[in-house]
């Protein structure tokens, strides 16, 4: 339950209060799609069926004119006697033909509609070429389209084994009483798509190596069509009606680019309630050579920003030869006790970080960053992202700078430059707070700094552009709790901006609201562990220079990267360095380690000595969470799992009892490295634990003092666990 003790701010703990008696899955798919939405402006809330939906954005966001749209007249009409609020409308219109006038709205939200477009006009595709062409005409430049829908799955057209439960309901008979096998065959039967308009689904039915399941060969897009609909039995025949799966993630990405969408984020979801509850050991997907296949997503998420024509949509690496790197420096440096060589990138000058925010009179809390800044280095390797997200490369991310002495005088003079904001309207400059971005690889320690500004609102402002492509982005007013609530479902990337939303959330004793995030339950257990009361961690200067040595771990290396418009013609090109490890993914799994007891949560840390504190403050020791660079071996967040149940007890003497997801992945120097990182949090058994190198704490000891941390990976978990153990 929230705590609302410091919240008595009017419309604000009404609006905490509103969005706290939502259902989880009505949380995440506003906190998924709404962060992406401007604060003010008309919002198109397309096939708005009884209008809930849209009543809810209503009364959370007073800031927005919401306009529902319904093909239906009598839906219509229901959601206008039904559902009122003085931002909100309803109107009769076909979501696939232009409802608005050219250039009239400032965001358009297609959530679970879009497969109605193609199921109802015989299964044609192209129905969604045309219906967003004339979306997006409709969308002011700046404005965001959202999509939020199903996908067809990775492998659609593979040949694959599905094994289904037989023994959980008759052979025949009634729809709700089926087995899952017999369902199956009812489906192949009756379901008709794009794939087959006037046949059955093809498939194979044999004998299964599980006890009680019967196995079925057929194409992995058919078993997606399946496994995403068994459950809705009670709606059985106008459910078998759509096609869920017309759109693959890269025709989505195409479809936006051609139309002058710049891809703010693509990615497949896998509803953590639906994954433990219908999907886990009620069925098995392998490939005929019994090789696992992971399950398909339960959703998709695009949101594409409308740019005017001539504009980048896409930045990315190209195969043009470079000069050698000569900006960023790789040095070596050698542990006296152990001998053992770390290395570091390291790059001139100071990193600071700024986080301007007000707070305007409905008590909303907003906070001010660079949206659409170019950053192509995070696509600047092939491999796929563990969650399959895709980027544009442009990110948002706080208002940065490479600084020379970072005291009050160029704090003014940057937050003047890049974001138009007066030396008058700076009410204070927040003290000075540090983390280090990823110490075990890169000598960079950020200094932040809250900045508190006297203004109601924030129009957008353009950042002069000092980037090498052609736009630098500009500077946007967001709403506080939607970027947290974005960081938890995935939506949102980098770890800094998180980093301070919550520390400035501290600082004012306001509560973050709920977790929204995947549901943490841990059990209660006896617990024998001897629980650190002094916080500190020691000092030392563990390491010596070590000039000479060759690379053996990271990867220092120089590409070129260009900048397109979406006709595909180049627009900018730059050569930039980034680092990245040798013979490891640039995948990380950070791993907090927790026991729950009757009174209390206990959480391990990991002392280390990293040469990058040694280099800022001349104390190698660092308070860390454990975390691991992973093999490419490791090719999708599922097999995370049994990774971390491998190393814990090999690295930490410590027995893993459950593992969950802490939220989305996130970006942690973007400027440097490709570098993506996992957060998960690990129960440990308290029987294994007392064995361990960790240092247990109490984790409200820990989160009042969190300002003696600097491993942003440490904070990031530990907000995030906090948070989700409310």
């Amino acid at each position: 339950m929230s705590d609302y003790s410091n919240q008595d701010r009017g419309a604000l703990s009404e609006y905490e209060a509103y969005f706290d008696g939502m259902d989880a899955s009505m949380q995440q798919k506003i906190a998924l799609t709404t962060a992406h939405f401007p604060p003010r402006g008309r919002i198109a809330d397309m096939g708005s069926g009884s209008g809930s939906g849209t009543y809810d954005l209503a009364r959370l966001y007073s800031g927005l004119e919401l306009i529902g749209v319904d093909i239906n007249p009598v839906t219509v009409e229901y959601s206008t006697d039904h559902y009122q609020a003085p931002n909100l409308k309803f109107v009769v219109g076909d979501i696939a033909d232009r409802v608005f006038d050219t250039e009239s709205l400032d965001g358009i939200l297609n959530s679970s509609v879009l497969h109605h477009v193609t199921s109802f006009n015989d299964f044609d595709v192209g129905q969604i070429r045309r219906t967003l062409s004339n979306q997006i005409a409709q969308l002011r430049t700046g404005g965001v389209l959202i999509i939020r829908d199903f996908v067809v799955p990775e492998q659609a057209d593979a040949s694959v084994f599905l094994d289904l439960p037989a023994d959980d309901g008759t052979a025949d008979g009634a729809i709700p009483e089926l087995s899952t096998a017999a369902l199956f065959e009812v489906f192949a039967r009756d379901f008709r798509s794009s794939m087959n308009r006037s046949s059955g689904v093809p498939f194979e039915r044999s004998a299964c190596p599980r006890s009680g399941f019967a196995r079925f060969r057929t194409a992995m897009r058919f078993v997606a069509e399946f496994v995403l609909r068994k459950d809705y039995r009670n709606h059985w025949a106008p459910e078998l009606l759509e096609e869920y799966t017309y759109y693959s993630q890269r025709d989505f990405e195409n479809s936006f680019r051609s139309e002058n969408l710049r891809i703010v984020v693509s990615m497949p979801l896998w509803n953590p309630w639906i994954v433990s509850n219908r999907f886990r050991n009620k069925f098995f997907i392998s490939t005929e050579n019994e090789t696992r296949i992971h399950y398909p997503p339960t959703n998709f998420l695009i949101v594409g920003e409308k740019i005017a024509d001539g504009e980048g949509v896409s930045l990315s690496r190209s195969d043009e030869p470079v000069d050698e790197p000569r900006f960023l420096d790789l040095k070596f440096y050698r542990h006296r006790d152990s001998g053992m060589i770390y290395e570091l990138a390291e790059r001139p000058n100071r990193t600071i970080d700024l986080l301007p925010w007000f707070e305007n009179s409905d008590g909303r809390l907003f906070v001010l960053a660079k949206k659409d800044f170019p950053r192509p280095i995070v696509n600047a390797l092939d491999e796929r992202n563990l969650n399959r997200s895709r980027f544009s490369g442009y990110i948002t991310e706080p208002i940065g700078a490479i600084t020379q002495d970072g005291g009050a005088t160029e704090i003014i003079a940057i937050l003047e430059d890049r974001a138009g904001i007066e030396a008058n309207e700076i009410v204070e400059i927040g003290e000075a707070n540090h983390y280090f971005t990823s110490p075990g690889g890169i000598d960079e320690r950020v200094t932040s700094h809250l900045v508190r500004i006297d203004r109601e609102s924030f129009d957008p402002h353009p950042i002069a552009n000092y980037s090498s492509f052609s736009s630098s982005g500009s500077v946007r007013e967001m709403d506080a709790l939607q970027v947290l609530r974005a960081s938890h479902v995935g939506g949102m990337f980098d770890a800094r901006l998180e980093i301070n939303i919550y520390r400035l959330l501290r600082r004012l004793g306001r509560s973050p609201g709920n977790w929204i995030g995947a549901a943490i339950e841990p059990e209660i257990q006896d617990v024998g562990l001897e629980v650190g009361e002094d916080f500190a961690i020691g000092t030392n200067a563990a390491f010596e220079v070590a000039p000479g040595t060759i690379p053996k771990f990271l990867d220092h290396r120089r590409a070129a990267f260009v900048e397109t418009d979406s006709k595909r013609a180049i627009l900018a090109q730059a050569e930039l360095e980034f680092i990245v490890p040798k013979n490891y993914s640039k995948s990380t799994v950070s791993a907090i380690p927790f026991v729950r007891t009757a009174r209390e949560i206990l959480v391990g840390i990991e002392i280390r000595d990293l040469p990058a504190p040694q280099n800022f403050t001349g104390n190698s020791r660092l308070a860390c969470v454990p975390a691991w660079r992973l093999p490419r071996i490791i090719g999708h967040k599922f097999e995370i799992d049994g990774f971390l149940r491998e190393r814990y007890p090999l690295d930490f003497r410590a027995d893993v009892n459950r593992i969950w997801e802490l939220g989305g992945a996130y970006f942690t120097s973007a400027g440097i490295t490709p570098e993506i990182v996992y957060p998960m949090a690990v129960e440990i058994r308290a029987g294994s634990a007392g064995a361990s190198e960790l240092r247990f704490h109490r984790l409200s000891d820990i989160i009042d003092r969190q300002s003696e941390l600097q491993d942003a990976h440490l904070l990031i978990s530990l907000n995030r666990l906090d948070h989700s153990l409310r």
